[in-house]
């Protein structure tokens, strides 16, 4: 995607999208200066070029019962083409892990960010589930104290 095709309403429109997805064609019609009908067809054209993945619903974590949230690196004992493989395939099927990154520059192979009701939930998500994925090696934890941010709003410039 060449992000030089975006114009000005573009941007502004994903830029009000990012922040309420929920607003009515109307309301977003007035915000970026176009008419709802406007909105509604580059919204679509947006969606088919790929500058709008999905459109969901965020959740407060703590509301639904998730108070503990952690980092986690996790380090490989080898690395070949199929145990990465085969680590990814068993993450992708764990519902605790809200993303996971390969990473580098770091003791670690990968990054994952996890989500547990509490401390005894995330250990033995950590100790039943992560380290007993056949190749994984070492993990380190991190606990999150508190989140000073948190944002899927991504920096659109005009």
């Amino acid at each position: 995607m060449n992000r030089n095709v975006l114009d000005t309403y573009d941007i502004r429109l994903l830029s009000a999208l990012q922040q309420d997805d929920a607003l009515s064609l109307q309301c977003l019609a007035e915000l970026v200066s176009l008419s709802a009908s406007q909105c509604s067809r580059r919204i679509s054209r947006l969606k088919a070029k790929g500058y709008i993945q999905k459109q969901v619903t965020l959740l407060n974590p703590q509301a639904v019962g998730l108070d503990v949230e952690a980092f986690v690196t996790v380090s490989l004992d080898n690395h070949t083409p199929d145990s990465a493989t085969h680590f990814k395939e068993a993450i992708l099927k764990m519902s605790p892990v809200m993303e996971c990154h390969a990473i580098t520059g770091s003791d670690g192979d990968y990054l994952l960010k996890v989500v547990a009701k509490n401390q005894q939930a995330l250990s033995f998500f950590l100790m039943e589930e992560l380290m007993k994925v056949p190749g994984v090696s070492q993990i380190k934890t991190a606990l999150a104290l508190s989140a000073i941010k948190s944002t899927t709003a991504l920096p659109l410039s005009l």
